[in-house]
């Protein structure tokens, strides 16, 4: 071998090692921020949950996009003031849920569909990424198994639109990991992920970290919900210190928004949780 040779060969093996190293020492939690729903600070679809977000030490609120009175999303005029309050805050809207689908499930109600294209749309003017569609209460698939097909036909309508635009439509539901995946092949679009829920993981008997990995491995963790059950994040049972563990090992890169809350007084609570996290993750 040449000297230029055995020269070139050293430089590509060193440069691949730097490549790798750089890889593992990636610390995805810089990536990392801190978020909560507008509803558990009592301000669903307002502009006041900006102001209290910021007040409680959160840096972003995942903004509920309802049908209904003039104030909400859907009424395209308000989409400013919106974007106008977040930049007045500095907290940023890190996704929208369509909490309303649980009520009115998309699978059986006429209206629902052109509700979630509206909804991407928004997504697309306002630069949001992503929205929650629940799949619970009257829109449960895992106990009216029945509306599945006609939600995967919806959808099959709805993603290539969400895919277009680079948006992600976040599927929550009691489904199972491997449940979602077969929904997911069904779809066939990439615009489909999974908004996962510690709480609701654990309340259907499922393992938080098996799943987070099946669907971490498979980059369809959408946004992330840390939930316990009536109690501060780290008072309950869930082990969110192995939760960021998991996040990391499958390179988790996003928001984490809180969706809990305590008997106590609420705003005592969502400071603390706030608090939790930071701490939680090295802030």
């Amino acid at each position: 071998m040449s000297i230029a040779a055995g020269y070139t060969a050293g430089s590509l093996f060193l440069s691949n090692t730097v490549r790798l190293l750089g890889a593992e020492e990636k610390d995805v939690k810089k990536s990392w921020k801190i978020g909560i729903c507008d509803w558990d600070i009592r301000a669903r679809g307002d502009l006041r949950a900006f102001a209290a977000a910021k007040e409680l030490g959160f840096e972003g609120i995942q903004v509920s996009f309802e049908t209904g009175n003039r104030d909400t999303l859907m009424n395209k005029a308000n989409r400013p003031k919106f974007l106008e309050t977040a930049k007045e805050t500095g907290i940023a809207i890190a996704s929208f849920c369509m909490g309303e689908l649980n009520s009115k499930p998309l699978a059986t109600t006429p209206e629902a569909e052109g509700w979630v294209e509206d909804c991407i749309n928004a997504m697309d003017e306002m630069s949001v990424p992503l929205v929650l569609l629940p799949f619970f209460s009257n829109g449960d698939i895992k106990r009216n198994r029945d509306h599945q097909p006609m939600v995967i036909e919806k959808l099959k309508r709805l993603a290539p639109i969400a895919e277009k635009k680079k948006k992600v439509l976040a599927f929550e539901s009691p489904l199972s990991a491997e449940d979602l995946l077969k929904i997911f092949d069904a779809v066939g679009s990439d615009a489909l992920k999974v908004y996962y829920d510690t709480l609701n993981t654990k309340n259907q008997g499922y393992d938080i970290f098996k799943e987070m990995e099946l669907l971490g491995s498979k980059k369809l963790l959408g946004e992330v919900h840390f939930k316990e059950s009536r109690a501060r994040l780290g008072d309950g049972d869930i082990d969110f210190t192995k939760v960021c563990e998991t996040l990391e090992k499958v390179g988790y890169e996003g928001w984490i928004v809180v969706e809990s809350s305590a008997p106590d007084d609420w705003k005592a609570s969502q400071t603390a949780n706030a608090q939790f996290i930071k701490k939680l993750i090295g802030r």
